[in-house]
């Protein structure tokens, strides 16, 4: 009986895992290392830069259109 039982719940988490792959929607999905960066106090006409790493966690291609300023 356990046997059985351990079985038809391996074949159960297959199936179920495979029907929730097949149910997800092939989209993009952003993830940044980081969602905010805080560059203290900063002297007027100084320049800063930071570089956000991002990365496509999703199914499909990941377009970013960003604009500095």
């Amino acid at each position: 009986m356990i046997r059985i039982t351990a079985t038809a719940l391996a074949v159960l988490a297959f199936v179920a895992r495979g029907a929730a792959a097949a149910d997800a929607p092939t989209s993009p999905a952003l993830e940044a290392n980081e969602l905010v960066y805080d560059a203290g106090k900063v002297s007027r006409g100084a320049t800063v830069t930071h570089t956000f790493l991002l990365k496509n966690v999703g199914t499909a291609d990941l377009s970013v259109d960003a604009k500095p300023g």
